[in-house]
């Protein structure tokens, strides 16, 4: 292995390359594909330094970045601004990180365990690909004492890998969304037996399920990993505490919805125009009066809102009734205002009034906002 080595997954598993490099204490970088998926795992002298997914990536993405803002540690205009400079200046993203304050060093090393676990989690479990290992000097900012060996993490991994066959019949899809319907006290007195730090931990990601959170986001934000995260989730599950926020009945509602063009759309626009009726009674019957001189002819003039305020009252509403019918039927909120009209929940017209501007999504601490164009 002092060049290389390369190799089917079905003739020489991830297990014996692991081994191989860990007995051989080599330094490098093990490149892996499956299909459309890779991931590149890096050593020193045997000892795992990180492990990333690139699936999907172009050459110069950041999986460390986009794993910080997932786990609400960074955001996205802050990522954004870290690639560029990463490009610019070949500095890795923990160094860049860390130099500008926005987190620390500990902080940012607990992701990169957290994305390298993972990433190991998920290749154990490859069958089939290829591999390419390639001796070279690997540069990293970690201490050397503090590395874990490859064959204690493959050890693990093993573990992980075989305990995740006793419960991932349980585990939703990331994005299916699931809210509280119990205390966690009645999942406490089920898993008595376990070890207070597990059920501290298993409390933390009961917090998270808000019912507007998905699935993947309650992992990712939990920073257990997808492993410890998702075994939590699924005894949440089997003690009855948490529930998906749709039923079997409303699946069937959001199928014939979908099959029936414009049905989501009709109902969407009724309860959006009762709803400003509505809004515009209570306006009216709740304005504070005003001092109010009789003109000389006995007449008084009757004010209104403009007829642009009330379409983009209208327009606005009937966005808002959309998303609320979208989450209903789908089980989790949309990714952007484009899928109601993909969908069927709203005509695309809809989403733009007359100049063009589109309405959009704005995502505050625990619930979306529809904004109106240039607002």
């Amino acid at each position: 292995m002092s060049v290389g080595l390369s190799g089917n997954l079905r003739d020489f598993g991830i297990a014996d390359v692991f081994q191989l490099i860990g007995q051989q204490r080599k330094t490098g970088v093990l490149d892996l594909k499956r299909r459309s998926e890779r991931a590149q795992l890096s050593f020193d002298h045997g000892a795992v330094v990180t492990a990333v997914p690139l699936s999907g990536r172009t050459a110069d993405a950041d999986p460390l970045g986009e794993r910080l803002v997932r786990c609400g540690m960074l955001r996205s205009d802050q990522a954004d601004e870290l690639l560029g400079q990463r490009r610019a200046s070949a500095q890795t993203t923990s160094r860049l990180v860390v130099d500008r304050g926005w987190l620390t060093a500990e902080e940012v090393e607990r992701i990169e365990d957290l994305l390298t676990r993972d990433t190991i989690f998920e290749v154990l479990r490859w069958e089939s690909g290829s591999f390419d290992f390639r001796g070279q000097e690997v540069e990293h900012d970690r201490d050397p004492d503090t590395l874990l060996g490859a064959e204690q993490i493959l050890m693990d991994g093993l573990r992980m890998v075989d305990e995740w066959q006793s419960f991932a019949g349980r585990v939703p899809a990331d994005t299916a969304v699931f809210r509280r319907v119990d205390r966690f006290e009645v999942h406490r007195q089920k898993a008595s037996a376990l070890p207070p730090s597990e059920l501290e931990d298993a409390e933390h990601v009961f917090d998270l399920i808000d019912g507007t959170l998905s699935v993947g986001e309650v992992l990712d934000r939990s920073m257990l990993g997808r492993f410890d995260a998702s075994r939590h989730f699924a005894a949440l599950r089997r003690s009855g505490v948490i529930q998906p926020l749709h039923t079997q009945g409303v699946r069937g509602l959001a199928r014939q919805a979908r099959a029936t063009t414009g049905s989501a759309v009709a109902r969407s626009s009724i309860a959006a125009a009762l709803s400003l009726a509505f809004l515009l009674l209570t306006a009216l019957s709740t304005r504070p009066a005003a001092p109010v001189t009789a003109p000389a002819d006995g007449a008084f003039p009757i004010e209104r809102p403009s007829l642009e305020s009330l379409r983009e009252a209208y327009a606005t509403l009937r966005i808002r009734n959309a998303v609320d019918s979208f989450v209903v039927a789908e089980g989790r909120w949309p990714a952007d205002l484009e899928a109601l009209g993909d969908r069927g929940f709203l005509d695309p017209p809809a989403l733009a009034p007359p100049p063009g501007r589109p309405y959009y999504l704005s995502k505050r601490e625990d619930r979306l906002v529809v904004l109106a164009p240039e607002r």
